[in-house]
């Protein structure tokens, strides 16, 4: 089916829910084994043969030779003058001075960071319409796509719920229930009808949707400039026109192994979010938060958090222990100090890198198999060899591990298991 005719839409307004159904319809006659034929009616302009083959498939009622008299309009200019005679609209604001109506985001930073506190912190603050650390928010229904974690991720709902007094009972406030390819235009035409689905069963109109994390929700090559930029084609086409006026789209990712300045993988990706935070964390726990980029508004004042931990009311595990996680809470925004060599060094950084995507790499694989991608663990050997084939001999290895280990950094677990230590997860 081509994609000039999926592409073709009555109204506008309508073009996402368009969109989904012309995939879902596409998807079904392939698998159907009538593409051929589809696309043979198609080109001659049998609308009937269309119809009939799509209600085969039980997507009747195909839009696309009905609608190919509207391709006219779906380019068009307008009058500068015009336009400035209607108004200038201000900018609209998620979070006042931070996080822009409509727009795309990036959130950055490495591993056990805080960067998925941060996420959870700014959707609880818009789903209930509480301000984010004194900044002035716009309410309104957040979905929350999460790689995995579902367990860990309610734990720290639940933190902050109990730590801010706030409940999140009733909050138009969702979670994914599985990881997202979103390279992939199918699979994210499923998240958007997802969204659509639940605006309409209650009413809520989608003002941020969060990505946690792009390498568990990619589905492709990070350092692929064609699978990025088709990703975030998919967020705009998809993601980002959900509800009436648009939602935000807020990406949490990673940093780049060698430039800690930008998100990891493909370029394509800084130049194409409006606005991107940067955040770090300090030998002393200190959380930084760094606009890096406002394409549309003046560049805030940075911010600075302290993650602290919560014991969950009544939650206790199997030997009557309580349970905890982490919220993040504002404290004075210093400059850093200039970091120690300890567990920081350029090398360390790199091989802890390399530890997060390993991790990363296994999730993935455990994803869909029926086992918990929250059991995916990487062994030293793998690891090491991993590092080596950055350049790195094998004795300056074990010096790397001996210091990250002596820095709190990683834990070497029974079996020649190694895993990172910061948050309870790397996310």
């Amino acid at each position: 089916m081509s994609a000039a005719s999926t592409a073709q839409v009555r109204d506008p307004a309508d073009s996402c829910n368009a969109w989904i159904t012309a995939f879902a319809r596409s998807a079904a006659i392939r698998e159907a084994g009538l593409y051929e034929a589809y696309e043979a009616a198609e080109a001659a302009r049998d609308l009937e043969a269309c119809d009939r083959m799509a209600a085969q498939v039980g997507h009747p009622h195909d839009p696309p030779l009905a609608v190919s008299e509207a391709r006219a309009d779906s380019f068009a200019f307008a009058g500068v003058g015009e336009q400035l005679a209607a108004g200038i609209k201000p900018i609209q604001w998620l979070v006042r001075n931070y996080v822009e109506a409509g727009s795309l985001a990036l959130m950055f930073g490495d591993p056990g960071c805080g960067k998925s506190f941060a996420a959870i912190d700014l959707a609880c603050c818009i789903a209930t319409g509480t301000p984010w650390h004194g900044n002035r928010t716009t309410p309104g229904a957040v979905f929350y796509i999460a790689g995995e974690g579902q367990n860990g991720l309610m734990r720290r709902f639940a933190a902050w719920s109990q730590h801010c007094g706030i409940p999140l009972s009733g909050a138009p406030l969702f979670v994914g229930q599985r990881p997202a390819q979103l390279c992939d235009a199918i699979a994210a035409a499923e998240v958007a009808h997802a969204v659509e689905q639940m605006h309409e069963a209650r009413g809520h109109k989608p003002a941020l949707i969060i990505v946690d994390t792009l390498a568990r929700n990619f589905g492709g090559d990070e350092n692929s400039q064609e699978d990025m930029v088709a990703f975030i084609a998919n967020l705009d086409l998809f993601l980002r026109k959900s509800g009436e006026s648009g939602a935000t789209v807020l990406v949490v990712h990673h940093s780049g192994h060698a430039d800690k300045s930008r998100g990891r993988g493909s370029s394509a990706l800084k130049g194409a979010v409006d606005a991107e935070y940067s955040l770090t964390k300090d030998d002393a726990g200190i959380v930084r938060m760094e606009a890096t980029k406002m394409k549309d508004a003046e560049q805030p004042m940075p911010v600075a958090f302290k993650l602290e931990t919560v014991e969950l009311d009544g939650v206790v595990d199997d030997e009557g222990q309580p349970v905890t996680s982490s919220v993040l809470w504002s404290v004075a925004h210093t400059p850093p100090a200039r970091a120690g060599k300890v567990g920081r060094g350029r090398n360390q950084t790199l091989a802890l890198s390399i530890l997060d995507d390993l991790i990363d790499e296994h999730r993935a694989r455990l994803t869909g198999t029926g086992h918990s991608p929250d059991g995916a663990r990487v062994k030293v050997d793998e690891w090491r060899d991993r590092v080596i084939a950055t350049g790195i001999d094998r004795k300056r290895f074990y010096d790397l591990r001996n210091t990250l280990k002596d820095a709190g950094r990683i834990v070497i677990e029974f079996g020649g298991y190694v895993r990172p230590i910061g948050d309870e997860s790397p996310l």
